[in-house]
């Protein structure tokens, strides 16, 4: 006989052996009800694992591809830095017709670093912040207000995607009383 199967007799002692059999099939029951939910519990958390893993792996690719021009973008940030210094340097010449067109490439350029999500941080005349910008110097200023104030930018720091890829080298003035 298998312990699943029932068996009822016609005697007296059938009714208890009922009852007792009935009490063995709940106990069994509840003891396979209570394994179902552990198992069914365990399946959800790894569905929920899987998932969770699968969303963190396409936010990864995602971030590795946006950032997988950056370090071909730091390379091309100092031939921007070259064309700053030219700027600089013709601001007080008269601007000739090759200038121009240096003007240009220098526009193409930063229209391309545009288009890859690359943009300068601007700094003159803001106040100091560490995660944007690199102290070289500080200028005694004579106004309190130019107190921890950017007062000159040595190479400009630019930012990918809101991030810093490179700090703005800056020089900051500093009130003495």
């Amino acid at each position: 006989m298998d312990e699943n199967e029932i068996i009822l007799e016609n005697d007296n002692g059938g009714e208890e052996e009922a009852k007792d059999l009935i009490k063995k099939l709940k106990e069994k029951l509840k003891k396979c009800e209570e394994e179902k939910a552990e198992y069914l519990s365990g399946w959800q958390r790894a569905k929920a694992d899987f998932i969770n893993a699968r969303r963190e792996e396409e936010e990864l690719r995602k971030e590795i591809v946006k950032f997988s021009e950056k370090n071909l973008i730091l390379d091309l940030l100092y031939l921007a830095d070259s064309f700053d210094a030219f700027f600089r340097h013709q601001k007080d010449k008269k601007i000739k017709e090759e200038d121009e067109g240096i003007k240009n490439i220098y526009q193409q350029l930063m229209n391309i670093f545009k288009s890859r999500g690359v943009e300068p941080i601007n700094c003159l005349g803001e106040k100091f912040n560490p995660s944007e910008h690199e102290a070289i110097e500080e200028v005694k200023v004579d106004e309190k207000e130019k107190d921890g104030i950017i007062i000159e930018e040595i190479r400009k720091g630019y930012k990918m995607h809101n991030k810093i890829i490179r700090a703005s080298q800056v020089k900051v003035g500093k009130f003495n009383n």
